[in-house]
């Protein structure tokens, strides 16, 4: 059997290196004064010799952990899996690691997620929509130093902030006023579950009564941001409201999964029913229609959240926010219905 080859440390590279453990350490950490010839000299033999940190060590020196939570509610939503390839790639250039803690669309199971780690496990977290309520949220996030939310509003002093230039009822308005445009009067909504904690039903309503569209009670349910609850309840509003002409989807998992109720049920898209989500994910683009949704640039979202807790990690409690924009794509799933369109 074949001798277990041990472990390269820093001794080994101050010995081959000809120089102190202090002149390793230096050079490992980038601190103190060495000259770019020592610090050359050293990078060669850690590389020549394949020398790896001590993650325990380092983190009982600095008192860093080097890790940083990600908490998400689907992470097998291509949404918010785009939004931690983004995290990850800023923060990985930063040597740091990403715990991918997935709630699995669970208020439960995120809270509790958050009551088991703190500064001494992770050095950072980043919460991408919670589904929490602000009385059990705010206590949670009291206990981290470095905090940034994504979606979520929350006290300045608690964290810093990536959010939209819509609000989550604004959303669905965007998909409803330009149905409207084309001439689409009977129109349902299939609005996702856990909005409904954030949304001012009464408030939307009467924006969209604003905008001259009457949405029926009957036409608006809501279900759980997936692809079968969104097929389970649109083809139970479509079968129930056979008069339906459009339908607004939550995001783009449950307007697609609308779009599959709709075939199953012999509705002709966009023929005989129009069909709009939100977040634009890549499957939307390559479905037949096509869907049109409201597009948000995730894997920058990602990126930018991970850019506002470095310098959170670092000491600098300056609250900082990220306003990203929303662009309609408008594809295959919608077409005029009448010969005008409305201005």
């Amino acid at each position: 059997m074949a001798k277990k080859q041990s472990r390269i440390t820093i001794e080994d590279v101050a010995r081959e290196a000809g120089v102190s453990l202090m002149t390793v350490s230096r050079v490992i950490n980038n601190t103190g004064r060495i000259s770019e010839q020592t610090r050359r000299h050293v990078y060669s033999v850690i590389e020549k010799l394949g020398y790896r940190p001590n993650r325990a060590a380092r983190t009982l020196v600095t008192r860093q952990s080097y890790l940083v939570a990600f908490v998400v509610p689907d992470i097998t939503n291509p949404y918010f899996a785009e939004i931690f390839q983004g995290v990850e790639d800023v923060l990985r250039e930063e040597d740091y690691n990403v715990l991918v803690a997935n709630t699995n669309e669970s208020l439960a199971l995120e809270k509790s997620v958050l009551e088991k780690l703190d500064d001494s496990t992770v050095d950072g977290l980043i919460i991408c929509s919670s589904r929490l309520s602000d009385q059990e949220l705010f206590p949670l996030l009291e206990r981290f130093s470095a905090v940034v939310t994504i979606t979520r509003p929350l006290p300045k002093h608690l964290a810093s902030a990536v959010l939209s230039d819509y609000t989550l009822g604004q959303r669905a308005v965007v998909g409803l006023k330009y149905l409207h445009q084309l001439g689409y009067r009977r129109i349902g909504l299939v609005r996702l579950a856990h909005h409904d904690l954030f949304v001012n039903m009464t408030e939307f309503r009467r924006d969209i009564e604003q905008l001259g569209i009457h949405l029926r009670p009957e036409w608006t349910v809501a279900c759980e941001p997936r692809w079968q609850a969104g097929y389970e309840v649109g083809y139970d509003l479509l079968q129930a409201h056979p008069e339906l002409e459009a339908v607004v989807g939550g995001n783009d998992l449950v307007a697609l999964g609308i779009m599959r109720a709709a075939l199953d049920l012999g509705r002709r898209i966009p023929d005989d029913l129009a069909i709009v989500g939100a977040d634009d994910i890549l499957l939307a683009s390559q479905v037949t229609p096509p869907l049109t949704t409201l597009r948000i640039n995730s894997h920058e979202i990602g990126t930018m959240a991970a850019s506002l807790l470095l310098p959170r990690m670092r000491g600098d409690m300056t609250y900082r926010e990220y306003i990203y924009s929303a662009e309609l794509m408008i594809r295959g799933t919608t077409k005029p219905l009448t010969t005008e369109v409305e201005p």
